[in-house]
C-alpha cells in the first residue's frame, strides 16, 4: 500500500482576531459563517486554508488515488475535495468518524486514542484493495496518533511527536511479504510541504 496523510487546509478556528484564537472565543462573538453548524467546532477553511488545500490538490494531480479517507468534519472533507477534484479518476471519498480530531472525538485517554488509531489503519487496509494508493485527510493531533500506529511505534507520551502542518504531506509505503521484515514499512516523507509556493 502506499499510504499517504495530511491535515486539513488551515480553518477558520485557527485564525485569530483581535489577538484572541477564534476558536477561544465565545459563539456569539465569532463572525458570521465561520461555522458550518452540523458539529460544534466544524469550522470552514479559511481563504488560506482554501489556496493550502488547492495547492495540496494540484501537487498531487499526477498521483492516483484509489481511494480517499477523510474525517466528517468539514475542513477535512473541504481539503480531500480539494485532492479529489484534480485527479484524472476521480476516487471514492470515504467518511471515517474514527478520523475526528482528539477531543472531538469525545472523552478518550491517550491509549484508547492509540487504540483507534490502530482500528482505523486496519480498517482502511480492509477497504483498499493490495496495492493501493491511498489518501488520508484527517487533523494534526489524531495525525500524530495515526502515524505512530502505522509505523508500528508504540503509544507516543506526547501528542505532537511529528510535525503537522496544514496540508504537510506524509507518505509511508507498506511493501509486500516478499521483502525482508526490516524494510516492509518505509517512511517516504514526512510534513512535506513544499507544494505551499504562493
Amino acid at each position: 500500500m502506499d499510504f499517504y496523510l495530511t491535515r486539513h487546509g488551515q480553518s477558520f478556528g485557527q485564525t485569530v482576531v483581535d489577538g484572541v484564537y477564534l476558536q477561544r472565543t465565545e459563539p456569539e462573538q465569532r463572525p458570521p459563517g465561520v461555522e458550518t453548524g452540523r458539529m460544534e467546532d466544524d469550522w470552514f477553511l479559511s481563504p488560506l486554508g482554501e489556496q493550502q488545500a488547492e495547492l495540496l490538490g494540484k501537487s498531487l494531480a499526477e498521483t492516483q488515488f484509489d481511494i480517499i479517507f477523510c474525517s466528517p468534519l468539514e475542513r477535512a472533507q473541504a481539503t480531500a475535495r480539494a485532492v479529489e477534484q484534480r485527479q484524472r479518476r476521480r476516487p471514492p471519498i470515504v467518511v471515517m468518524r474514527d478520523l475526528l480530531e482528539v477531543g472531538d472525538y469525545g472523552e478518550e485517554t491517550p491509549a484508547e486514542c492509540h487504540a483507534r488509531a490502530r482500528r482505523v489503519f486496519l480498517s482502511i487496509k480492509e477497504q483498499a484493495r493490495e496495492g493501493a494508493c491511498v489518501l488520508v485527510v484527517a487533523h494534526g493531533s489524531f495525525n500524530n496518533r495515526l502515524l505512530t500506529a502505522l509505523l508500528n511505534l508504540p503509544a507516543p507520551d506526547v501528542l505532537f511527536r511529528f510535525g503537522q502542518d496544514n496540508t504537510g504531506l506524509t507518505r509511508v509505503i507498506f511493501y509486500g511479504e516478499d521483502t525482508p521484515k526490516w524494510e516492509r514499512i518505509r517512511l517516504e516523507r514526512l510534513n512535506d510541504v513544499s507544494h505551499l509556493k504562493f
